[in-house]
C-alpha cells in the first residue's frame, strides 16, 4: 500500500511513514489528554469472558429510556429496517 501511495503522490515511502508516525503520535497525545481530563473517548474495557445474551445488551442500550421514548419507537423496525437504516421507501405490508 505504501508503494502504491508513493507512486500516486510522488512522495518517498520514508516521507509517508514519517507522516503516519506523526499522525499516530498526535492521536495518542489527544487520547492521553482526554484521559487526563477525565473524558471517556471510547469504551476500552477488556471484553467479558462470558458473552452477553441479546436481551442483556438490549437492556443496557435501552434500559434508561423513558416510557414516552419507548412509545415513539417504530413497531415495524424489523420488517422495515431498510427504511429506518437506509431511508428507502417502506415495503408494502
Amino acid at each position: 500500500m505504501l508503494a502504491s501511495l508513493s507512486r500516486e503522490t510522488g512522495k518517498p515511502i520514508s516521507t509517508l511513514l514519517a507522516a503516519i508516525t506523526e499522525a499516530l503520535e498526535e492521536l495518542q497525545e489527544r487520547e492521553h489528554v482526554d484521559h487526563a481530563n477525565g473524558e471517556a473517548t471510547k469504551d476500552v474495557s477488556p471484553p467479558s469472558s462470558k458473552p452477553k445474551h441479546i436481551w442483556e445488551i438490549a437492556q443496557e442500550l435501552f434500559g434508561d429510556l423513558s416510557e414516552e421514548d419507548l412509545a415513539r419507537l417504530p413497531v415495524d423496525g424489523a420488517a422495515q429496517h431498510d427504511h429506518y437504516i437506509y431511508g428507502l421507501p417502506k415495503r408494502p405490508t
